[in-house]
């Protein structure tokens, strides 16, 4: 029965310490956010270019490029942990918040709702970094 126990408790041990090591911190979530936000905006970027008409506005293609960019920036920035982190996760928000608006006003477009929504959630993350959470 000791041995039991013993068993249990070692099992519980390692399943909380591999919890704990699973953990990301924000800067990690947010590295996370600007790589998937930077290849959605290009794929974005690139399906505008196809479809053209209003989709090839520049107010909409600035838009994409300066997110992505932005985003491209600001995970070089979190992943050599340079003190400037802070400053480009704030403009990266802007250029995130920004984008999600260009493409929200394409209301029934797959693409371009999935760039949205994607913006936001980056700038949701990237707040958190840019006030040092």
């Amino acid at each position: 029965m000791k041995q039991l126990f013993l068993c249990l408790g070692l099992a519980l041990c390692l399943c909380v310490h591999a919890q704990l090591s699973l953990a990301q911190t924000t800067p990690e979530i947010a590295k996370g956010n600007c790589k998937s936000c930077a290849e959605i905006c290009q794929q974005t970027v690139d399906y505008c270019n196809k479809k053209r008409g209003k989709y090839g506005e520049d107010s909409l293609t600035n838009s994409l490029k300066d997110c992505l960019n932005a985003c491209k920036m600001t995970e070089d920035f979190l992943v050599r942990g340079s003190k400037l982190s802070s400053s480009s996760a704030a403009l990266c928000v802007k250029a995130c918040q920004e984008c999600a608006k260009s493409c929200d006003k394409f209301p029934n477009d797959a693409q371009m709702a999935k760039c949205a929504n994607e913006c936001r959630k980056s700038a949701g993350n990237l707040s958190k970094v840019k006030n040092g959470e």
